[in-house]
């Protein structure tokens, strides 16, 4: 009786943490960006497609739209540095260093910002949510990479 007791615990505690990861829809950034009411200058943004060796649809999805959301309105920032992005194979070994610097363990967008703060990696969730829906995810992507190109990181 007394193993039941903890066998229901863990698994309820591991549950909690789980749920409570994968219910927050907000973006992970791993520093403070900025200083209340002050906004980053900002001198160049990662956006970054981690993957691993097999990529299921989802995955597959999560680069083209990433490809086509720089393709039709950040060619400009790419084409000049201020923007760079690509998709990272987590598995491969000559990219443990990119991986381990952004903290990716899995399938996911990373948004990598260089400001007068320093770098900040950013966990950007919200992608999950937009998944099925091509041209919403699209408009949000845009709209969160201009967010963080203006200094704003709320």
């Amino acid at each position: 009786m007394k193993n039941k007791f903890y066998l229901f615990v863990c698994i309820s505690l591991i549950l909690v943490f789980f749920l409570s990861g994968c219910l927050d829809s907000t973006n992970n950034v791993t520093n403070d960006v900025n200083v209340e009411g002050e906004t980053a200058i900002v001198e160049k943004i990662e956006v970054y497609h981690f993957h691993s060796n097999r990529q299921c649809s989802t995955c597959e999805t999560i680069g083209a739209n990433l490809d086509e959301t720089i393709e039709r309105y950040f060619l400009d920032d790419f084409n000049s540095g201020k923007i760079v992005y690509g998709h990272i194979n987590i598995e491969n070994p000559e990219n443990s260093e990119i991986t381990n610097r952004y903290g990716a363990q899995g399938t996911s967008l990373w948004l990598g910002i260089y400001d007068n703060n320093g770098f900040h990696a950013e966990d950007d969730l919200g992608i999950w949510y937009r998944i099925n829906d091509k041209e919403e995810f699209i408009r949000y992507l845009k709209d969160l990479i201009e967010k963080r190109l203006s200094g704003d990181m709320d």
